[in-house]
């Protein structure tokens, strides 16, 4: 078993936040595409172009709230606050969520130096998945990564 335990610091919370800001944005732009065309074929066979501008108003708006900066208590709650490595998953709690994947599903593990980013394919994405070495309390770095020897690429 390996175990990262305690919240995020420094360039790993920067880069968490930073990955969470851009998943949220990339699924509001998603389902924006996806929704586009509804929209329009509603605007043409109500003769209005009236419901396509009021959908790019409101999707628009939606987008700029993902801007808005969280307040320190709200960023906390969302952080991962432990990581486990067990067997053939990997999971991670914090204080609104806890999410488990296999760690056969990794894309890849980015590894920062400070810190290690499992990265998951479309479809099962996660920004959650940060483990901060210094965060490191049961197990060893080479532990981990010989579960991912194939996937990690050095940033």
């Amino acid at each position: 078993m390996i175990k990262f335990d305690g919240h995020l610091t420094g360039r790993a919370e920067k880069h968490f936040h930073k990955r969470a800001r851009e998943l949220g944005q990339k699924i509001i732009l998603l389902a924006e595409l996806f929704l586009l065309p509804v929209a329009i074929y509603i605007s043409w066979g109500l003769r209005s172009w009236q419901v396509i501008v009021g959908y790019l108003l409101l999707f628009g708006f939606i987008f700029l709230l993902t801007f808005i900066p969280k307040s320190a208590k709200e960023k906390k709650a969302w952080l991962p606050k432990r990581i486990n490595v067990e067997d053939e998953y990997i999971s991670c709690v914090a204080d609104k969520y806890s999410e488990s994947k296999r760690i056969d599903e990794a894309k890849c593990v980015l590894d920062f130096g400070e810190f290690y980013e499992v990265v998951f394919p479309f479809g099962k994405m996660s920004e959650k998945f940060i483990c901060q070495k210094s965060l490191l309390t049961e197990g060893t770095l080479e532990e981990f990564e010989a579960l991912f020897a194939d996937k990690i690429k050095r940033k």
